[in-house]
């Protein structure tokens, strides 16, 4: 501390004796050295701030990420929930069903056969029963609403298989081959 202060005393001894011209230039020399310490305290935090608004808005946009994440987890979790609820429901008689939609939207059934039920899953704990429908001289636009029909229908029934061919008798008609399959939880 000793040194501190007798060097700070030298100091302004040397300024005292020193001519108007020598303090000026020591003047504009303590400027500059000054100005360019506030410089590098400056471009440090100015650095030190972007790395933190960086890093502040990249949290911001993985926050962002797991709320789209959440929502859609909620949704899809909504969904499974409704799944699980239409697979306790016990499924249609699907022969009567499908026999009954077709007649609703006036389309003839040629044939229908049951395909039976099996065990479906990992553990096997859903049951599928299937029918195979075979339908002639469908217009585009009932089979449309047949198969919406079909597909909106309670429980978990679904067209598993579809396979369209042009009528031969009439270009404007399809042949229709289409199995439609039940699920139920066991």
């Amino acid at each position: 501390m000793e040194k501190l202060r007798a060097l700070f005393a030298d100091a302004q001894q040397y300024l005292a004796a020193a001519s108007p011209r020598e303090r000026r230039l020591i003047g504009f020399a303590a400027a500059g050295v000054t100005f360019f310490f506030l410089l590098i305290i400056w471009l440090g935090f100015g650095s030190s701030i972007r790395k933190h608004e960086d890093a502040l808005e990249e949290k911001r946009s993985s926050f962002e990420r797991v709320q789209k994440l959440a929502a859609g987890f909620g949704r899809e979790e909504q969904e499974r929930q409704l799944l699980e609820a239409k697979l306790r429901q016990s499924p249609p008689a699907l022969m009567g069903f499908v026999d009954g939609i077709a007649r609703q939207e006036g389309v003839e059934i040629g044939g229908m056969s049951d395909r039976g039920i099996r065990a479906v899953g990992q553990d096997g704990r859903l049951r599928e029963s299937s029918v195979e429908a075979n339908l002639g001289k469908v217009p585009l636009d009932k089979l449309m609403r047949l198969l919406q029909d079909i597909e909106r229908s309670p429980g978990v029934v679904r067209v598993r298989r579809l396979h369209l061919r042009k009528s031969s008798d009439n270009k404007e008609t399809l042949d229709v081959t289409m199995t439609v399959s039940a699920w139920q939880g066991a």
